[in-house]
């Protein structure tokens, strides 16, 4: 079984109807990852990036094929969105979860800090498109869980 590394975020918006949409369409055209939407619920989303190889030929689950240093957009990564509806605000809870290939035992601390900072720039991104699209004034804050 291949190690993974889960990094997880909230952040808080007002109530907004098409939320999902907004949120698929910020990973699906993230122009730095090439995000795969592999679920779609009514409140959760599911995206796969970076390199990925069938685990038997052309059958079977995809597994982690390599992680390229210094190119974290090719590094195999999940990202799971849930979002949590109430009358007051939705919280939007953000999963990153980087698989390591069965060549890679496990990640440094320095590259687990990394990680985090390249997620912390996505979400930036995230927070910025969807201050834009509710018409809401200040950026919501992104939360570590």
């Amino acid at each position: 079984m291949n190690k993974s590394y889960k990094w997880q975020y909230r952040l808080d918006v007002p109530p907004y109807d098409k939320i999902v949409a907004v949120l698929e369409a910020f990973f699906s055209a993230y122009p730095k990852g090439d995000y795969t939407c592999t679920t779609r619920e009514r409140y959760k989303l599911e995206f796969r990036r970076g390199l990925w190889k069938r685990a038997y030929l052309v059958f079977g689950p995809y597994v982690p094929e390599r992680l390229v240093p210094g190119q974290f957009n090719h590094w195999p990564v999940i990202v799971r969105v849930l979002v949590r509806p109430s009358p007051e605000k939705y919280a939007i809870h953000v999963e990153y979860q980087v698989h390591l290939p069965s060549n890679v035992p496990e990640l440094k601390p320095e590259v687990q800090t990394s990680v985090d900072q390249h997620a912390r720039v996505e979400l930036e991104g995230l927070a910025a498109y969807l201050a834009e699209c509710i018409g809401i004034d200040r950026l919501p804050e992104i939360v570590t869980e």
